[in-house]
C-alpha cells in the first residue's frame, strides 16, 4: 500500500511539470550561465551538452533527460533537487533566491527569479572606473530604480546633459521615458542595483 501511495504522488509531481516549469527551469539555467560570465560554447564545452540543446532547453523548447539536466546543473553548481523543486513552485507568491549573487560582479547580471509573472527585473551593475554603462542599451526598459551598493558613479541623461554625482546610499529614479548613463568615478568598479518595471503599460492603462 505504501509503495502505490509513493508511485501516485511521484506521477502527480511528473504531471505537475508542464510547459511554465520547464520555461522556468530554462530560465534558471541561463541565469546561473550568465552570472558565472559564461558564453553558450563555453556551458557546453564543460557539460559536454551541445550549445543547440543548450538553447532549446533554455528558452523552455526542450524537456531534457535528468543526466542532462544534470551534466548541466553540476558545472554550473546548482543542486538539481533545488533547481527542480524551484521550477515546480511557479504560483508562490514569494521566492528565496540563495547563493547565486557575486559580491562584486565582472558584468552586469539579471538577479534570478522563478516567480511565474514576475513583475520586477533586477540587475547588479558593476561599473567601471571612467567607464559609461548606458542603462537602456543593456536591456533595462521602462521605469527603473537604481541604488548605489558601493563606490561612487556620475549619473547623466545624455552627452549633452549635467552628470551628477552618487555615492554608496544615493539612489535615482527613473521615469519610462528616461535615458540614462552611469560613469565610475573611483580607480575600482562600483556597484548599482537596478530595479525595473516589467509590466505591460497597456495593462496599467486606466479604463476608459
Amino acid at each position: 500500500m505504501a509503495g502505490r501511495k509513493q508511485k501516485a504522488g511521484a506521477t502527480r509531481r511528473q504531471a505537475g511539470f508542464g510547459d511554465k516549469q520547464l520555461r522556468s527551469l530554462g530560465r534558471r539555467l541561463r541565469q546561473l550561465r550568465e552570472a558565472r560570465n559564461w558564453s553558450l560554447k563555453k556551458l557546453a564545452a564543460e557539460s559536454g551538452i551541445s550549445i543547440a540543446a543548450i538553447q532549446k532547453i533554455e528558452v523552455g523548447e526542450a524537456n531534457p533527460s535528468l543526466l542532462t539536466v544534470l551534466a548541466i546543473t553540476e558545472v554550473l553548481g546548482e543542486p538539481v533537487d533545488r533547481l527542480i523543486e524551484a521550477s515546480r513552485e511557479l504560483d508562490r507568491a514569494v521566492n528565496v533566491v540563495r547563493g547565486t549573487l557575486p559580491t562584486h560582479a565582472p558584468a552586469a547580471v539579471a538577479l534570478a527569479t522563478d516567480l511565474a509573472s514576475p513583475q520586477m527585473e533586477a540587475h547588479l551593475i558593476p561599473v567601471g572606473s571612467k567607464e559609461r554603462f548606458d542603462l537602456r542599451d543593456h536591456g533595462v526598459s521602462g521605469a527603473a530604480f537604481a541604488y548605489v551598493l558601493d563606490g561612487t558613479v556620475a549619473i547623466d541623461q545624455g552627452p549633452d546633459s549635467v552628470p551628477r554625482v552618487l555615492r554608496a546610499g544615493d539612489a535615482v529614479h527613473l521615469n519610462a521615458d528616461v535615458a540614462l548613463g552611469l560613469t565610475g568615478q573611483l580607480a575600482r568598479r562600483s556597484h548599482v542595483l537596478c530595479l525595473a518595471d516589467r509590466r505591460d503599460p497597456n495593462d496599467m492603462a486606466e479604463p476608459k
